[in-house]
């Protein structure tokens, strides 16, 4: 087994994994008493490019990110997002070699659709069951082969309904994950029935988005949950410094908390992305009648 393996099947208590956004707050995450350090797509993208996790980055952009940021963590144990894989099976196939080229321990991986977006923003979609299960299979037979570990995420609660994300965290763990995480939970009572309902190692998103409070990591632990995320640690604190030391010229909305995670999208304008997407998805009149 791999590092990442073994150590959320272990009686060592919650694996708490903050997040970085970049090779500087990698360091500094590294020269803390923290096991691991850990980068999520919407972090990555957002310092690297400016751009809202809306799947417009390419395989080898991110690879190249978690490269420099890898090197950067002193030999502390790195977590990625490799986002739904970025293509098809054997798209999979070849970040889980880049990823395991660039030094990664462990990553995880999404069942949604391409292009995939953040799991807290509206209109994103899953693929089917089949589709989604041999997703993963590929992910963590060729992560075996590299040793390091891999997470099935599943973003269906919000398409198909909580059974329904059960029911696939579940399947993941038979396809070979070496743990789960089911995104954007609706509720605490959701929060709290999760790793009841999972066969395996769970882990849980504690992203600060508004949707439901995450609990504190030692009330994570008392559930059952096996490892927490904190994706967004180092760019809300940097994002609250900066804003707060060089305040924005012109109009703000007051209502939107400096450093939050709607803060950051109204930086990053996701909302005119978005709308662009839309328009650009409906149907154009012909060019000639």
């Amino acid at each position: 087994m791999n590092w990442f393996s073994n150590r959320v099947r272990s009686d060592e208590g919650i694996l708490t994994l903050n997040g970085a956004h970049d090779a500087f707050s990698a360091k500094m995450l590294s020269r803390t008493a923290a096991e691991a350090v850990y980068c999520g797509g919407f972090a990555a993208t957002a310092a690297q490019f400016a751009l809202p996790d809306i799947g417009l980055l390419t395989q080898t952009e991110m690879v190249q990110i978690y490269g420099r940021m890898q090197q950067a963590c002193a030999g502390k144990p790195f977590i990625v997002d490799a986002d739904a894989g970025h293509g098809g099976l054997l798209n999979v196939e070849r970040t889980v070699g880049l990823l395991a080229a660039a030094g990664v321990a462990a990553f995880h991986i999404e069942d949604q659709v391409l292009p995939k977006r953040c799991g807290h923003l509206a209109g994103k979609d899953v693929v089917s069951r089949h589709d989604a299960i041999a997703r993963v299979r590929v992910a963590a037979r060729c992560s075996e082969a590299h040793g390091i570990g891999v997470i099935a995420r599943t973003d269906a609660i919000a398409v198909h309904g909580f059974d329904e994300a059960i029911w696939r965290a579940n399947a993941y763990l038979d396809a070979g994950a070496a743990a789960v995480f089911i995104d954007a939970p609706e509720t605490p009572a959701q929060i709290r029935a999760i790793p009841k309902s999972i066969a395996g190692p769970v882990v849980f998103n504690a992203a600060p988005t508004g949707i439901a409070a995450p609990p504190e990591d030692r009330a994570l632990q008392e559930m059952g949950y096996a490892a927490v995320l904190h994706p967004l640690a180092t760019i809300m604190a940097a994002t609250e410094a900066i804003t707060g030391k060089f305040p924005a010229s012109g109009p703000r909305n007051r209502d939107v908390p400096n450093g939050s995670f709607a803060h950051l999208n109204e930086i990053l304008e996701t909302t005119k992305y978005l709308d662009r997407e839309e328009r650009w998805s409906r149907p154009m009149p012909a060019d000639h009648p």
